[in-house]
């Protein structure tokens, strides 16, 4: 069984390396493509902030996502469909009522919120109405991806991680191959259209995926709204709980920077931030391809009561994580050169400061990503 624990997770990371790879590649060329597409860097920092702003509300499912996917694996490794497809349709029903609570309460309160005063940016930038309209289409697809979303944590029970990856990476082609071959128009024209993509780039690949998961692997499993029950939603609400305060200090720590550089320093240098980020982020990023697929291995070894194999693979990541970190500081001196290849000779002058202080970021990212996967 040990043999095929390590098997699961290895096959996993494989996959997820070369679709995950894949969405980095992708990931790095939208960048310039967003500075052609926009070719004003407030416009684009406050497109980078009203995504990063908009994006806080996922982290508020009170846990749901995370107390689904690991009750959910219990339910899995004792074959129990009755019991998974309790859990699956009390999540799914907690997660559509908060859905549609929030966006009553949105509609309302969206047409008295100054966005121009929000987001830092002139009026004579962009107008009242083309922003309000922007952040009306994006949030209702976060909302949608709200919903949407609760597939990851089913996938990520089912040991199929990999899957997740692929999913992020026909977002991010979808959206690469708008802003590379839309012709550019007025800022109104370029705001909303790039919202209306956006949100049908990210919800329908979910969307697909709750229909072929549901259909398929766990078709009696699927969501049932006679299957909900307060006993499951309690639990699931419980054990989310724990993670939930996590993700909130997580949120407070790591998504809130595109906001406050936007009040403190303005939306241009959102753009600056956005490529050290982007560059210090690179190395967890492929770290966390090791240990995505790591957490529900571990949950279930641990239902297993497979401690011995737990305690080798944390000295195993504990070691990949020390290189991961050199790797972050030897990347510095060669800082300039790169982005002047990838975006420009004209785009910033590296701050050499503003490297460390990523670096010493990036490597606090890669040893939190192993201390709270084992």
């Amino acid at each position: 069984m040990n043999e095929e624990n390590n098997r699961t997770i290895l096959n996993n990371v494989l996959v997820a390396f070369f679709v995950r790879g894949g969405a980095i590649i992708i990931s790095f060329l939208t960048l310039p493509a967003y500075i052609r597409y926009f070719d004003n860097q407030q416009i684009l920092g406050m497109w980078f902030t009203i995504l990063s702003v908009l994006m806080w509300v996922l982290t508020f499912d009170l846990g749901i996502g995370n107390g689904l996917r690991n009750n959910l694996v219990r339910a899995l490794v004792a074959k129990d469909e009755k019991l998974a497809k309790n859990y699956i349709s009390s999540a799914y029903i907690i997660i559509g009522i908060l859905v549609l609570l929030v966006l009553c309460i949105s509609t309302v309160i969206f047409r008295f919120i100054n966005w121009n005063t929000f987001f830092n940016i002139p009026i004579n930038l962009v107008s009242k109405e083309t922003l309000y309209i922007t952040v009306c289409i994006v949030f209702g697809g976060i909302m949608l991806q709200f919903l949407f979303m609760l597939i990851t944590s089913i996938l990520y029970a089912m040991q199929k991680s990999a899957v997740i990856s692929l999913l992020s990476l026909l977002s991010s082609i979808i959206i690469l191959a708008y802003v590379s071959l839309a012709s550019s128009a007025d800022i109104s024209t370029n705001l909303i259209s790039l919202a209306f993509v956006h949100v049908l780039a990210v919800n329908i690949p979910l969307l697909l995926t709750n229909v072929i998961v549901f259909s398929t692997k766990l078709k009696n499993s699927k969501p049932n709204i006679k299957y909900f029950g307060k006993k499951y939603a309690k639990e699931v609400i419980l054990l989310g709980g724990i993670f939930f305060w996590v993700q909130i200090m997580y949120m407070l720590i790591t998504a809130t920077n595109e906001f406050l550089i936007t009040w403190l320093s303005g939306p241009e240098m959102v753009v600056e931030y956005q490529i050290y980020n982007k560059l210090f982020t690179l190395i967890g990023t492929i770290f966390t391809l090791v240990l995505t697929p790591v957490w529900s291995a571990v949950t279930k070894a641990l239902a297993e009561k497979k401690y011995v194999w737990i305690k080798k693979l944390y000295k195993t990541l504990f070691f990949m994580a020390l290189l991961a970190v050199f790797c972050e500081f030897a990347m510095i001196p060669f800082l300039q050169v790169g982005i002047n290849l990838w975006l420009g000779e004209s785009i910033i002058n590296v701050n050499y400061l503003y490297a460390v202080v990523f670096a010493i970021s990036g490597s606090v990212f890669i040893w939190n990503g192993v201390l709270s996967s084992i």
